[in-house]
């Protein structure tokens, strides 16, 4: 009888073994497929990370650097933001597919592509009405922008601030933050975010701080005198 539970247990053992290496090559499959992405545009076949994709968080520190220089920072004309696998019904039937959101600075308007498992591009459509999040390359720059302004220099220049970035910034009445731009947040704190520093709005289409102050009422408050002692 206790060989028989030892050998029961070894099997389960095993049996449990097994898909957990199966689970796990699941997730690896998922996070690092590739596949040859079929153009019609003439620019020839390329590789594509069809994995998940989203966007960033956008706290300094860490995945998002807080002192490169604006300069250093180039984007690619096309910029992935989101991408997730869904099922789409096609004359029918459902369909496993890839959809890719990614800003296009070339024209300044999100793009919608959806692919096939094979990476065949089976639609690309342009989404003029929509705004998308940002990757951390393109957050870097905002926050690079903002500690070389001008206008912000000076305040930015005080050492162990804390940075966020991100959510798009749009309006109608802001002609550098209406259509075609890619205006984003980029605040400020100190003291473990206690302290406000700046609030300022960055468009990445012209590399330009738009707004130092979003509010121009709100100064940065001032250094608490037990800092100061």
């Amino acid at each position: 009888m206790t060989a028989f539970r030892h050998q029961r247990g070894a099997a389960l053992a095993l049996r449990t073994g097994v898909l957990a290496l199966m689970a796990f090559g699941v997730i690896l499959s998922a996070g690092c497929r590739q596949a040859v992405v079929r153009d019609d545009s003439g620019a020839g076949p390329a590789a594509v990370d069809l994995g998940p994709l989203s966007a960033s968080a956008g706290v300094g520190g860490g995945a998002v650097n807080v002192d490169l220089a604006a300069s250093s920072i180039v984007l690619p004309e096309y910029v992935a933001v989101r991408r997730y696998q869904d099922v789409f019904t096609i004359d029918g039937n459902n369909r496993r597919v890839f959809v890719e959101y990614g800003w296009d600075y070339r024209r300044g308007i999100v793009v919608e592509t959806v692919y096939e498992t094979d990476g065949t591009v089976s639609s690309r459509t342009d989404m003029p009405a929509h705004t998308l999040n940002f990757t951390d390359r393109e957050l870097e720059l905002a926050i690079a922008l903002a500690r070389e302004d001008e206008r912000l220099r000076d305040v930015l220049a005080e050492p162990g601030l804390h940075y966020y970035a991100g959510f798009p910034y749009r309006q109608v009445e802001q002609p550098m933050c209406a259509a075609h731009s890619r205006c984003v947040h980029v605040i400020v704190s100190a003291d473990d975010g206690q302290r406000h520093v700046a609030h300022a709005i960055v468009d990445l289409m012209t590399r330009k701080v738009v707004l130092p102050k979003l509010d121009e009422w709100r100064n940065p408050d001032p250094v608490s005198n037990e800092k100061n002692s």
